[in-house]
């Protein structure tokens, strides 16, 4: 009878421990689960860190990118568009380039110092956040950062953020560089990359943003050169991210881009000729008729830009003697 009873016990501890076990099993099952489809919703979130100051100005080598895409599109001009594609006239003409962009291209540009540069940019980037209290976004820094830097260079291909800025790369490149002839089929090319990749609302808006932001550009002034001796006060600004905020100038009716194809800048003069600009990768720079003016004219590119541009300095300079040619 004693035997009996141990065996039962026996029995019952063994069927508990197996139970015990199993929930354990069950509980790190689970939390393994949370932690992957965390890790997996802050791959995707790396996305808008493309937006953080570290990385806004973070692109890849523009010319060898527009070289590269041209030798493609001429030794297949099939995939060369003459008119604009949309969200309801979309073709398959461009699938080709689509996948020699994300593919071939993508891995001639991902070099091993372009990566380290995205590390050390998410770096800074995620000791930012935490010191501002943004402990969330930090952590998705920490993570991608982790991430990109165990990578090979084939994982990274299709990585959200290495995506992301090939796209704001294709996008500067288009509002940047003379392009006219290939227009229509890098913005397809960036349109259809967009939409494939769920990034078309968060990148730009919706369609009609995308149409107006690359298609209903003004015509450029046909003005080459610019008096400053007539615009001697002048304001400095942390630029955060120049493609931004060339477009949002170009939008504005009052404003007009100054032709210079050997500047390497962007430049526009307001309507009435009040007001210069001059747009680099990382500056705002405003040219004004009088310190008043000038003032105005800080308050409206605050309220135009918002947090893309940061006022550093304002001067009223008489030293200028010569008329500048642009």
């Amino acid at each position: 009878m004693p035997s009996k009873n141990r065996k039962q016990r026996s029995a019952r501890k063994e069927k508990k421990r197996r139970k015990l076990f199993s929930l354990r099993k069950y509980n790190q099952s689970k939390e393994e689960r949370e932690s992957s489809d965390l890790i997996e919703d802050q791959v995707f979130q790396s996305t808008l860190l493309a937006k953080e100051p570290e990385l806004a100005k973070l692109a890849f080598n523009l010319d060898q990118m527009q070289v590269s895409l041209v030798d493609f599109i001429d030794q297949n001009p099939n995939c060369q568009l003459n008119e604009r594609i949309t969200v309801h006239c979309s073709t398959d003409q461009l699938s080709g380039l689509v996948t020699y962009f994300t593919t071939d291209l993508l891995s001639q540009m991902l070099t091993d110092e372009f990566i380290d540069q995205i590390v050390r940019s998410l770096k800074a980037c995620e000791t930012r956040l935490k010191m501002v209290g943004r402990a969330k976004s930090s952590e998705v820094a920490l993570v991608t950062r982790s991430l990109i830097s165990i990578s090979d260079q084939k994982s990274l291909l299709d990585h959200p953020l290495v995506l992301r800025l090939a796209f704001v790369s294709l996008d500067q490149l288009i509002l940047e560089l003379d392009n006219e002839k290939y227009r229509f089929t890098f913005c397809g090319l960036l349109f259809e990359l967009l939409k494939a990749n769920q990034m078309l609302a968060d990148f730009v808006g919706d369609e009609q943003a995308f149409e107006s932001k690359y298609y209903n550009q003004k015509p450029k002034s046909n003005l080459t050169e610019i008096d400053l001796l007539t615009l001697p006060a002048k304001a400095l600004f942390k630029n955060f991210d120049a493609p931004h905020v060339a477009w949002t100038i170009q939008k504005e009716d009052n404003f007009f881009q100054v032709e210079d194809p050997k500047s390497k800048f962007r430049k526009f003069i307001c309507q009435d000729s009040e007001l210069y600009l001059e747009i680099s990768r990382d500056r705002l720079c405003l040219h004004s008729s009088s310190m008043d003016s000038l003032n105005d004219s800080i308050q409206m590119m605050e309220k135009l830009c918002g947090e893309k541009i940061f006022f550093l300095a304002k001067i009223m300079d008489n030293t200028t003697n010569h008329q500048i040619a642009n």
